[in-house]
């Protein structure tokens, strides 16, 4: 008689046990890195402090764009597209407050507001892909699933607040847009992407 007991362990066994929420990882670049102006913003850093410094991310999701269509009397959706989900991250405040300056620099890359009259940039000058793994927990913290948000943006950082009564740690927490996210084995298709970017480290909390 089947042992449901044994049935599960030996399914979890073979599908790497259960997927753990608090082993990830994320990485992306900074606009001013990637067009050599580093020089000019030298405190900003390579990913590995965005990485650690990450306290939350999501995975995002796809929906599914119907209508509605009538077909021999009856009413069905029909699909014709697909929407993605915006995705959030929050990120652990330092004493120097980097990840602020961090995105507020990027955000003024996106529209200057230095002037009296607000200018929007080219696209491709702020823009950056957003990599964001899940790890399978093992003792090499290997990938377990991955997606890129490809052209990716920061549409929304969030207040900050200040107070005699805040207590304890401070985040922002940063909304992401871009065009549209695929898994790693989709992006491997079209060029190689090793998984480099990942610390020889653990997750952020593990």
């Amino acid at each position: 008689m089947p042992n449901p007991i044994d049935d599960m362990k030996a399914l979890l066994q073979k599908r790497e046990g259960i997927a753990r929420g608090n082993r990830y990882g994320v990485h992306f670049t900074h606009p001013t890195l990637r067009k050599g102006q580093g020089s000019d913003n030298n405190w900003v850093q390579d990913g590995r402090d965005t990485w650690i410094l990450c306290t939350a991310a999501i995975l995002p999701g796809k929906r599914i764009s119907t209508t509605e269509a009538t077909h021999n009397h009856h009413l069905a959706k029909k699909p014709y597209s697909m929407a993605t989900d915006e995705v959030s991250m929050s990120f652990l405040l330092t004493g120097d407050y980097y990840m602020k300056k961090y995105f507020d620099l990027w955000q003024e890359m996106i529209v200057d507001s230095t002037g009296n009259h607000y200018k929007t940039m080219y696209k491709n000058d702020y823009v950056a892909d957003v990599e964001i793994a899940a790890l399978r927990g093992d003792e090499d913290d290997s990938v377990g699933y991955s997606v890129t948000l490809e052209n990716a943006y920061p549409i929304q950082v969030s207040q900050i607040e200040l107070g005699e009564g805040v207590d304890g740690i401070v985040e922002v927490t940063v909304t992401w847009e871009y065009d549209n996210w695929k898994t790693t084995e989709d992006r491997k298709k079209k060029r190689s992407s090793a998984n480099s970017w990942l610390p020889p480290l653990r997750g952020p909390h593990g």
